[in-house]
């Protein structure tokens, strides 16, 4: 089979199709690949400003060889637009929630019923997809799942202790964070991304439990997917943590794949998992491990069954440039088949 343009190899993956060899990618959002050495060369703001999101992202793409590009960096424009107080890191640090918005949560619901997803930073982000978009390299939008949303707006405490005591009252609250979701996915796709890609690390199976992932979780995620099928885009879902006892749920929600941190057994999932599969290659190693390991990992994650390598999770910001670059190499290589 000839070599296949980068877009055109990730987007067939998605559809279950042939290629000539897996892609390499790290999406954005949490899963970021915006560390310290590119953010100093493009002097900041990659979290403020299109033209400097623009330049981290093709940076990625040009200096750690990942073969996409991938935006926000981070996933606090939502959390912020819904009046979560951020602060946007710098070069060393990637941005975090400093406060949560304290209104109870009928009145976040009423107050904030009709934000404009095209304002503020989700029009940064919106703008740099816009301008990013093109034919050969895939552009991809990145959102947080409605879980990790909830608990970036609000105290994560507030909605677990709901999700058991108050559990309609805590639906409504996900659904309407939801549907806000929806709307901020589906302007990505109208500015041109390619694909999206869902990050959810509050969605663990560790602390939802299978039955509350399969009641909070999975109707949720089947409605923003349905969402973004019904205009050809296919989905990425990231899971956070051990998610061994919700491997089963996650068929059901129809992802085009699904991505798992790196405690999760690829081979053992790869026998579960019905639809397209994404990681798994340590970030800790990828932060720190020899050139050799993280090649030896790579070339696990390929043998057990990935069809997309990619981190396994959220990368630090130290992470050497060089490391994520004997990740990539060896993928474009070919030389594990």
């Amino acid at each position: 089979m000839p070599d296949l343009e980068e877009k055109e190899r990730l987007l067939k993956v998605l559809k279950r199709g042939q290629v000539d060899r897996p892609p390499v990618i790290c999406p954005g959002g949490m899963m970021s690949a915006c560390v310290t050495e590119i953010s100093e060369q493009i002097g900041g703001c990659q979290h403020s400003s299109a033209k400097a999101m623009v330049t981290a992202a093709r940076k990625i793409n040009e200096l750690a060889g990942f073969e996409n590009y991938g935006v926000p960096f981070c996933l606090t424009a939502e959390a912020e637009a819904l009046g979560a107080g951020i602060n946007l890191g710098d070069n060393l640090i990637e941005p975090r929630v400093t406060h949560y918005n304290d209104e109870p949560l009928e009145a976040i619901m009423q107050n904030y019923s009709i934000v404009d997803v095209t304002a503020g930073r989700m029009g940064v982000v919106l703008a740099a997809i816009h301008e990013l978009r093109n034919d050969r390299i895939p552009v991809i939008g990145n959102v947080s799942g409605h879980m990790s949303a909830a608990t970036s707006v609000v105290d994560p405490l507030l909605i677990f202790k709901m999700l058991r005591r108050e559990p309609e009252r805590a639906a409504r609250f996900l659904e309407f964070i939801n549907e806000y979701l929806i709307r901020y996915a589906l302007e990505m796709v109208k500015a041109g991304a390619d694909v999206i890609s869902i990050s959810d690390p509050s969605a663990t199976g560790e602390i939802l439990g299978p039955r509350n992932f399969q009641k909070f979780a999975v109707p949720y995620y089947q409605k923003i997917i349905k969402a973004l099928h019904q205009e050809s885009i296919p989905v990425i879902l990231h899971i956070c943590g051990n998610a061994r006892s919700i491997i089963d749920p996650l068929n059901e929600v129809e992802a085009d794949a699904v991505s798992f941190d790196s405690i999760v057994n690829i081979k053992a999932a790869r026998k579960v998992i019905k639809t397209g599969l994404m990681g798994n290659v340590s970030t800790q190693l990828l932060h720190s491990g020899e050139k050799a390991k993280i090649i030896s990992i790579t070339c696990n994650a390929l043998h057990s069954g990935v069809d997309i390598a990619a981190p396994a999770c959220g990368l630090s910001m130290a992470t050497p440039l060089s490391n994520l670059r004997a990740m990539t190499n060896y993928v474009k290589e070919g030389s594990y088949s």
